[in-house]
């Protein structure tokens, strides 16, 4: 892929419980993360975190349904730019 960011890793320590295992977390680039989250929830999905900002956009868990957890960004415009 070139220079594109196609998957990274964060050491989680101290940003989250020590409960929390190791995972990987799969993200959607969204167009606008409040109204994907909005209808998720409208199609019966769960909000589990967010949306809150952060350096590459703004981003929220949530999850399907049937429990399946995943996180919806919508990039900022420098992060767009550093992923093209």
């Amino acid at each position: 892929m070139g220079d594109s960011v196609v998957a990274g890793m964060l050491d989680m320590t101290g940003r989250a419980p020590e409960a929390v295992p190791a995972h990987w977390q799969l993200y959607f680039a969204v167009e606008d993360c409040d109204a994907t989250v909005a209808k998720a929830k409208e199609l019966g999905g769960n909000l589990g975190f967010g949306p809150i900002d952060i350096p590459p956009g703004r981003f929220a868990i949530v999850s399907d349904p049937h429990g399946a957890h995943f996180a919806v960004i919508a990039l900022s415009g420098k992060a767009m730019a550093s992923a093209s």
